[in-house]
């Protein structure tokens, strides 16, 4: 009996490490509503904080808040290829009162210098499928922006190379 009561205890306090709020004395769903509105160029700083405010800003519960609350904002993506064929991906915040284009850092190095790539986009994730390089054939790569998390990786490839 004994040693049930110390388990349901341990259990209790593991429990309440994982519902810590996200602000100390606000319900999350409160303390959601005030993150939420907080502008995209600070996220970064956002996830800073502490390991469950990154795992939130990255979340598709974020996601999906900020959009059906109309507090997503627009940012335009570019991908260009340089002189020398090597390819970079830029942002634009057009609310910005810089206006000024920043370079996305982290393009996986396979991609940087390949032609014909397929360019999708779904929600907040940038796709670039297949392409071919100067010494090698098609590809059936698929790479991944999530504009959430400022991250890039490999997805699931293509059946067929292209």
């Amino acid at each position: 009996m004994e040693h049930q009561q110390s388990g349901s205890s341990e259990g209790t306090s593991e429990m309440g490490r994982t519902q810590t709020p996200l602000i100390c004395g606000l319900p999350d769903d409160i303390a959601l509503s005030c993150l939420a509105r907080i502008p995209r160029k600070y996220h970064a700083a956002l996830r800073c904080v502490s390991k469950k405010w990154r795992d939130l800003v990255g979340s598709e519960e974020w996601y999906s808040y900020r959009r059906k609350h109309n507090l997503d904002e627009t940012w335009i993506y570019a991908l260009c290829q340089d002189k020398c064929d090597q390819i970079h991906c830029y942002v634009l915040d057009p609310s910005s009162s810089r206006k000024s284009w920043k370079l996305i850092q982290g393009i996986p190095p396979r991609i940087l210098k390949r032609k014909g790539m397929g360019i999708e986009v779904l929600g907040k994730k940038i796709y670039l499928l297949g392409g071919c390089g100067w010494c090698e054939d098609a590809s059936d790569e698929v790479y991944c922006y999530d504009a959430s998390t400022n991250c890039w990786s490999q997805a699931a490839s293509l059946s067929i190379a292209r």
